[in-house]
């Protein structure tokens, strides 16, 4: 699943005031210069509005940067490395001033695969070896 369905952000965000409430807050704090804003910071306020956040990456498509080991400083896997640690979950939170809360972020990295370099060995260059979102058995209840 490539987009979260709308019962599955709305068990993350609640309702459309939310929604546009976390609209604004990230616009300020893009916009603020406040915050050093990481790639995961990107990623996680995509994946909370339930958008394909793969595609504010670009995967490497060339094979001999990808036989030389070329992933191990790929913005995509450090982002979606801090997206799931809890070491950087309060500097991922601090944006969002609140609106997110430390149980939005577990929600959202249950749904938000984990992925290592070696996913992308495998893959055919320039692929995503996953889709943006694995929900499994998802409740039906928003």
């Amino acid at each position: 699943m490539n987009t979260l369905p709308r019962r599955l952000t709305a068990l993350v965000l609640g309702d459309a005031a939310r929604y546009e409430m976390l609209r604004r807050r990230w616009s300020a704090a893009v916009n603020s210069g406040v915050y050093d804003l990481h790639p995961a910071h990107y990623l996680l306020y995509l994946a909370l509005l339930g958008k394909d956040w793969r595609q504010a990456f670009t995967p490497i498509t060339n094979t001999t940067r990808l036989e030389n080991g070329g992933l191990h400083d790929w913005g995509f896997l450090r982002a979606l490395n801090r997206l799931h640690s809890s070491h950087w979950s309060g500097e991922l939170l601090a944006p969002f001033d609140g609106l997110v809360t430390h149980e939005h972020l577990r929600q959202i990295r249950q749904w938000v695969p984990r992925r290592s370099r070696q996913d992308f060995h495998t893959a055919e260059p320039g692929t995503w070896p996953c889709e943006a979102y694995d929900v499994g058995e998802a409740p039906d209840h928003a």
